[in-house]
């Protein structure tokens, strides 16, 4: 929990200093991480968040001018759409990650957008703004909102608010698409991904559409793409040679687990239909196991996932593995101690693996070891921007475990993270109230309340 700075606002009429300084757009940006939690659907899921996690730090350490403090979001969402904030804040919507082809398709979109945080487009935005503040930051936050659920706003209505005519957006938005397509393509090739991927993503946005203005995806009204743009981005593609990766199973695994975690009937329909001849792929069974498991039908789940081979294969070991223990926590009658002898196992191999740990933690705590999750989930939380979800898990622990400030406290961490100031403050009034407060305890809940206050009077 961080006190709110303030940030320095530049003199009116200083050129030099009307665009955001980097430390002003993290702390912006840790401020709008905080609304956009309380704002959207964002998945929660461990392993689809470690996935997207992983690829995006990867294209971010190949990016130029990257820095450590990138976020990445899921939000659970139908519609194909991706967005950046300032602060190294990207958000995919789980419908663009089923929309691509491939996993090169998925980091060309997280490639493109970590480029508009990298060249600082929305920084940019707010030179001839007499503001720089959470206030203005707002005003962002509500156009990414828009192009989301309102896409015919989009990115461009955001700029535009801070633009001077319609001619500077529309041109503003052009010039960052491009600077933002050729860095993206550049950091697809230093970070062993195929260039070709980025047109070919634009190309199969354009099928999408099938040319009717109320089937054009999100991405495309916040993103325009043009067949100028495409015939571009193509031949900047064309300049690498090399070989590079298209794809890979852990994209195809992931993709058949938001296809069966949202909707697990379709994804049994279709199983149960096939008629091609072939045997299921891993990743057809992994989903229909997941499918199986969603519909209470533990028995069948486990006996798709024994039909995976999984020898030599120790990515696909660790989701089938990861995939049991689930089968085993979930039911009226769950199988706490396979679940967690498979966990500890992996945990074992795997220690740190957000994941492993997070699902182990939750098996120990419904299994009743809640001194022994907490520990656990302690280790998590000491990483670099940690879901929040981890502080509920460790709220739910502590209160198992009659620690009640320290289940207060982490309710109140998690309701700071998802912008809720004032239950933050009663969550810590609460630890302040608890009987097993202490001398140590009660002076960092202070502490802490001290800020969480302060954010209720900027309100």
């Amino acid at each position: 929990m961080h006190a709110p700075a303030q940030v320095s606002l530049p003199e009116i009429g200083d050129p030099s200093s009307a665009m955001l300084s980097p430390s002003q757009e993290q702390q912006l940006g840790r401020s709008l991480l905080r609304e956009v939690r309380r704002n959207l659907p964002l998945s929660k899921d461990p392993q689809l968040l470690g996935y997207v996690e992983a690829v995006g730090q990867r294209l971010v350490s190949s990016a130029p001018d990257g820095h450590p403090n990138f976020t990445f979001l899921v939000v659970e969402d139908d519609g194909i759409n991706a967005f950046a904030m300032p602060g190294g804040i990207v958000g995919v919507n789980t419908g663009l990650i089923e929309a691509t082809r491939n996993e090169a398709e998925l980091a060309a979109v997280l490639a493109h957008e970590i480029a508009h945080v990298t060249q600082r487009h929305i920084a940019r935005a707010y030179a001839g703004s007499t503001r720089i503040d959470l206030a203005a930051g707002l005003a962002i936050l509500a156009g990414i909102i828009a192009s989301a659920y309102a896409p015919e706003l989009g990115q461009a209505a955001i700029v535009g608010g801070m633009a001077g005519s319609a001619q500077a957006r529309i041109n503003f938005t052009r010039a960052n698409e491009q600077e933002a397509d050729r860095i993206g393509i550049s950091i697809l090739a230093a970070t062993g991904f195929d260039p070709q991927a980025m047109p070919s993503f634009f190309e199969r946005l354009q099928q999408l559409s099938g040319g009717l203005a109320e089937a054009v995806p999100e991405y495309l009204r916040t993103h325009p793409v043009t067949s100028n743009r495409i015939s571009d981005s193509r031949a900047r593609a064309d300049q690498y040679e090399g070989d590079y990766r298209s794809d890979s199973q852990e994209f195809r695994l992931i993709r058949a687990r938001i296809q069966a975690l949202q909707d697990p009937s379709r994804t049994i329909s279709l199983h149960e239909r096939r008629n091609d001849g072939e045997p299921p792929t891993p990743e057809q069974l992994y989903g229909y196991a997941l499918a199986r498991n969603e519909r209470g039908q533990r028995d069948r789940a486990l006996a798709a996932l024994e039909r995976i081979d999984t020898s030599d294969n120790e990515s696909l070991a660790l989701y089938v593995e990861l995939a049991r223990a689930e089968v085993h926590m979930e039911g009226r009658n769950p199988d706490h101690p396979r679940a967690l002898e498979t966990l500890e196992r992996l945990h074992d191999i795997y220690p740190g693996y957000l994941p492993v740990a997070q699902t182990y933690a939750r098996a120990l705590k419904d299994a009743g070891h809640h001194h022994q999750a907490i520990q656990v989930l302690d280790r998590l939380l000491e990483a670099d921007h940690p879901p929040p979800e981890l502080l509920r898990l460790r709220a739910d622990a502590a209160a198992r475990a009659n620690r009640q400030v320290i289940s207060h406290e982490s309710m109140a961490e998690y309701y700071f993270h998802h912008g809720q100031y004032r239950e933050a403050v009663r969550q810590l009034d609460r630890a302040l109230a608890s009987p097993d407060l202490t001398p140590h305890l009660e002076a960092r809940v202070r502490s802490k309340r001290d800020i969480a206050m302060r954010f209720t009077d900027d309100r």
